[in-house]
């Protein structure tokens, strides 16, 4: 019988590291799980931050700018030398005829058929390209550095888009919240009232009624309080959609609705001038107009003559059966170094159109910057007044909901006392529900326009 041995420390010591192992292992998987469940926690501005760097759009318009670079190059290469190699074979079937004076004879009237040449035939040759002056390849470079700045702007404005984008549903939460907050607060104060009022009428002190009513009311704002649940949840999954997480994780706003509104200078925010070559749209529509201007001399060029050289090395090698791989035979050797001149003289004023087109879009890119350069001025001082009545609104709202709070406390107070009837209640209480509607809105609106602001004037900083 085989005798059991006790494992030595030997084996403990191979045992070590994968217990080790196993411990890291079970502490990130626990660690990982808590993070999950924890979720993320963002600032408004590391809202922004996350989602310019994370959010698809952006990703899309970066593959763009790499896509810009690389026609940048094909541009660039195209000026460069070019070097091409040609092989080609040639199996005679049946060499050509051709006439000939007899010479052999002294006959020179007469003709004579003869054929030249061998079966076999092969040639390999290498061609230098170099363009020496082309006027059309200046201006292509200077259009693909103003293609490379397009798509940089394109990528600029995306990220400005994407920055609208987040902070109007991080607002949009934030309201959404501030909303629940509310009703749930309102619930509460309903519930202890509807306990009261039931208890008065099993003491016959109020009608069945009464009681009816503040159950309807509380039935009511949970309902409400139920579909704003739902649109906050979705809410937060479109935020984690724009910012480019993934739909289901959990996400905490690190930034409170009070506190935005509190840094909110609206002095400073009218006082601000409004710099016009900042606007990435205006600067949109320079660069086309840049481009325009491009394609217009692009277009012109086409009249330049173009001078390019060439240098070609030629092996060639005849053969009357295929033995080319025969290296004891002759490849006899040629080179060619030449230069061409293009020189256009007369296109039937085709392109005499196309230049005319290119000027007529020109003339049209200039309108569309003239244009929108209008149209900015008026969007901003539109918005600043937006925000301005806004703000004014949110102010009066704030007041005219804590007026109604006061009403309804006092309404409330007599009706504990028999003084009010529940209709005088109801009235009071509904009147600061839409109140309470009426002040939300206002943060909103406030929001919403100083984000539009914000996004003309690209001051998100």
């Amino acid at each position: 019988m085989a005798e059991f041995k006790h494992p030595g420390k030997k084996c403990r010591r191979r045992l070590a590291p994968l217990i080790i192992l196993l411990f890291h292992a079970v502490f990130f998987a626990q660690h990982k799980m808590q993070a999950q469940e924890t979720g993320q926690k963002f600032s408004l501005e590391e809202a922004l931050e996350y989602a310019v760097r994370n959010s698809y759009e952006t990703h899309r318009s970066r593959l763009d700018v790499e896509a810009s670079k690389k026609r940048m190059k094909e541009t660039v290469a195209g000026g460069l030398p070019q070097i091409n190699s040609a092989l080609a074979y040639l199996n005679n079937l049946e060499l050509q005829t051709v006439l000939i004076p007899n010479f052999f004879e002294g006959k020179f009237d007469e003709k004579i058929p003869v054929q030249f040449g061998t079966q076999h035939n092969a040639n390999f040759s290498v061609t230098v390209e170099q363009k020496i002056f082309d006027v059309s390849y200046i201006v292509g470079l200077n259009t693909s550095k103003i293609y490379q700045r397009l798509a940089d702007q394109n990528l600029e404005r995306t990220r400005l888009d994407v920055k609208e984008d987040v902070a109007g549903t991080y607002f949009l939460i934030l309201v959404s919240e501030e909303s629940e907050s509310i009703i749930r607060s309102d619930i509460d104060n309903l519930k202890k009232t509807y306990f009261e009022t039931k208890e008065r009428y099993k003491e016959g002190f109020v009608e069945e009624t009464d009681v009816d009513m503040l159950r309807i009311s509380i039935m009511q704002l949970e309902n409400s309080l139920h579909n704003i649940q739902k649109q906050t949840e979705v809410a937060y999954k479109l935020l984690n959609f724009q910012m480019g997480l993934e739909i289901g994780t959990a996400v905490e706003l690190e930034d409170g609705l009070e506190e935005i509104i509190r840094e909110f200078d609206l002095s400073e925010t009218l006082k601000a001038q409004f710099d016009l070559s900042l606007n990435i749209d205006y600067q949109l529509t320079e660069t086309q107009e840049k481009l325009a201007a491009m394609a217009l001399k692009n277009e012109k060029a086409r009249y330049w003559p173009s001078i390019s050289g060439f240098y070609t090395y030629q092996r060639s090698a005849f053969r009357d059966s295929f033995n080319f791989f025969n290296f004891d035979k002759s490849w006899f050797r040629s080179q060619v170094l030449g230069i061409n001149v293009r020189i256009p003289i007369f296109k039937s004023g085709a392109q005499k159109a196309r230049v005319q087109q290119a000027s007529i879009a020109l003339e049209k890119a200039k309108t569309a910057r003239i244009q929108t350069s209008q149209a900015m001025l008026l969007e901003e001082a539109r918005i600043k007044n937006d925000v301005l009545s806004a703000y004014e609104n949110y102010l009066n709202s704030k007041e005219n909901m804590n007026l109604n709070k006061k009403v309804y406390d006092i309404t409330l107070i007599k009706y504990k006392e028999g003084v009010a009837s529940s209709m005088e209640l109801s009235q009071a209480n509904d009147r600061y529900l839409l109140s309470q509607s009426g002040y939300v809105k206002a943060i909103s609106d406030l929001l919403n326009a100083k984000n539009r602001l914000d996004r003309i004037r690209n001051s998100y900083e």
